[in-house]
């Protein structure tokens, strides 16, 4: 039966990663990403920068392949994400006893939204995932077979996977009170000073991979005054204290009943409905068959799904995969009722092994319906974001002052570090104080000072005319009904309107401009959070809104459209994925963001003109100091 676990976690792995490698981000992103791929491979890491076993292996597969960084970080997220398919395998095995059941629930998984959209770009959660469900086969393996060898392998791998990230700490009621309840000796057995001497010697090992992070401290301008004074910061910064106060058990009540709405979204997001009732019905039959296992995915699941979903983040959906894992791993309990030892006749096995190879053919169906919506192999859109706002400079002739959103500031960081290193930047807030001298300065050897938008506004405001500066005509940005001007008639488009960020807001006259432009002076497009614009210009115009995400089907001139919206406005303000998709013929034509998204397509889907305004996406212009 080994071998066969084996080779089914070998081939759902291989399956894994070639979907994964099929979609992966070609280069840098923005947000985390950004930062990730740009600090991969430094020799010091600050406690800020946290994740020492994520660097640690990302610097690993940067120098075994020899890639760009951001394209190798990217790669190591879709292995280690096969690698977490692989070890889904066994724990679904041990949970189930059926491997057909096993294989169902890794491959479900595998094609979960979420997880694939994190698998194929430089994040931290596939690694997460494979530190989950390698410990939970550990610890079910020592339940099994009970030995000091199987609790210290769990004990040092647990431990070393708050190397990647400390939300491992989840994990420890429901793994504690499994240790405790399934002790062959009964629980005082696992406080023997044998049991606790390993236990506390894992801790400490685990710990001591963030003496990099540690020992950066000393290498900053303003190194700590003591010992004492270097571990208050690091616990600072490694926690991220100064934020997380404010976040974790902080939705607001007013929010928990919608907060609600957005999990079940979130569940049938991953899963579709049905996966989740089988998942209550695997609970059941745990309790009925082996009441401890029953407690700890009863408590791994809540732990996770509760803490996610009290945490006041932008990117909530992340924090709800651990909980997702259990949903499935559950789901493979129920359908572990094929093994013959778990009932009595032979008709109701085979008819629940169907039932298991139905899973894999929906998941295989849910992998092919998604495939063009988390494709990102095409996608260079912070590239050419950013190129726009630096190409061409260097810092032989060229400094750029920069005032950027934080996803798009980490993204110009690892443009200027890796692939442009001649580009030479400061960020405006750290050298307002002087900005007039430093512009002097640089004219005086002839070096030109750009200035992104919201840098020049900070400019102007402290200096007014004693700085005077320029549009850079190279960067101007036309309003999108002069793009949409070009475009022929007949040509079908999308163009969608979602309630943007804070920090972002709509240009109203810009989308009526454009609404005008596609469809004649009658349309006027409705005041709700999601809003989609469908025909081919001067043509007949389909508005499909809502405030709540939804998924419709279209039809252009014989060309089949599906728009679907694929977040939760209320409390998303990060999707790596993008806020939705417009899918043409298969193909995937737009990934739409918050605020303006609009394409373009021929009669085979492929994008011909893909434009965005009110968002980290939207071209933004540049701007010259002339003194």
């Amino acid at each position: 039966m080994n071998k066969y676990r084996f080779l089914a976690a070998a081939a759902v792995a291989l399956f894994a990663f070639s979907l994964y490698r099929a979609t992966l981000l070609p280069g840098f992103d923005f947000g985390d990403t950004g930062s990730f791929q740009a600090t991969v491979g430094s020799e010091l890491l600050t406690p800020r920068d946290a994740y020492p076993l994520y660097f640690a292996i990302g610097a690993a597969v940067v120098r075994l392949t020899h890639l760009e960084p951001a394209f190798a970080l990217n790669l190591a997220s879709a292995i280690e994400a096969a690698v977490a398919a692989a070890a889904i395998v066994f724990v679904a095995a041990e949970l189930s006893g059926s491997l057909v059941a096993a294989v169902a629930a890794a491959l479900l998984f595998v094609v979960s939204y979420t997880f694939w959209s994190q698998a194929i770009i430089a994040e931290v959660y596939a690694l997460h995932a494979l530190f989950v469900a390698t410990t939970m086969w550990l610890l079910l393996r020592w339940s099994r077979q009970p030995s000091l060898r199987s609790l210290t392998a769990f004990f040092g791998v647990y431990a070393l996977g708050f190397g990647n990230h400390l939300s491992m700490i989840l994990l420890l009621p429901g793994y504690t009170v499994f240790l405790l309840l399934a002790a062959p000796g009964g629980w005082r057995s696992m406080l023997t000073p044998k049991v606790v001497l390993v236990a506390a010697l894992c801790a400490l090992g685990g710990a001591a991979q963030y003496a990099w992070n540690l020992r950066t401290l000393w290498f900053q301008p303003h190194p700590p005054d003591s010992m004492a004074d270097a571990l208050r910061t690091f616990w600072f910064d490694v926690t991220k204290s100064d934020w997380r106060d404010t976040m974790v058990l902080n939705v607001p009540a007013s929010m928990l009943a919608d907060r609600v709405h957005m999990y079940w979204f979130d569940l049938r997001q991953q899963f579709g409905p049905i996966v989740p009732a089988v998942a209550v019905a695997g609970l059941a039959a745990l309790f009925v068959r082996d009441r401890t296992r029953a407690v700890l995915m009863l408590l791994l699941y809540l732990v996770n799904a509760l803490f996610a979903f009290s945490y006041n983040v932008g990117d909530t959906h992340v924090f709800f995969l651990p909980s997702h894992l259990m949903v499935v791993l559950l789901a493979a309990a129920a359908l572990g009722l094929a093994h013959p030892r778990a009932a009595r006749g032979a008709a109701l096995p085979r008819a629940l092994h169907v039932v298991a190879g139905l899973f894999i053919v929906y998941a295989a169906v849910r992998a092919y319906n998604d495939f063009p919506a988390l494709d990102r192999s095409a996608d260079r859109r912070p590239t050419s974001v950013v190129e726009r706002l630096a190409g061409g400079l260097d810092d032989q002739h060229a400094l750029l002052l920069t005032d950027l959103n934080w996803q798009i500031a980490n993204g110009l960081s690892y443009y200027a570090r890796v692939p442009h290193p001649e580009l030479a930047t400061a960020r405006m807030p750290d050298v307002l104080l002087y900005a007039p001298a430093l512009i002097h300065d640089n004219a005086a050897i002839s070096r030109r000072v750009f200035l992104t938008e919201r840098a020049r506004s900070e400019l102007s405001a402290s200096y007014g005319p004693l700085v005077p500066t320029a549009p850079d005509p190279s960067t101007a940005v036309p309003p999108l009904a002069a793009e949409i001007e070009r475009l022929p008639a007949g040509t079908a488009y999308v163009f969608c309107v979602l309630r943007p960020s804070r920090d972002l807001p709509l240009d109203r006259s810009d989308v009526a401009g454009a609404a005008r432009q596609l469809g004649g002076s009658a349309v006027r497009l409705p005041d709700e959070d999601y809003v989609a614009m469908v025909g081919s210009i001067g043509g007949p115009t389909t508005i499909i809104s809502g405030n709540r995400p939804f998924r419709q089907r279209v039809d252009i001139h014989g060309v089949p459209v599906e728009i679907r919206m694929e977040s939760w406005l209320a409390t998303d303000t990060i999707r790596r994925m993008g806020f939705g998709h417009v899918i043409a013929h298969h193909h995937h034509s737009l990934i739409v963001e918050r605020g303006i998204s609009f394409v373009a397509f021929d009669d085979r889907g492929s994008p011909i003109r893909t434009s965005y305004r009110s968002n980290i996406f939207a071209p933004q212009p540049r701007y010259v100091c002339y003194r």
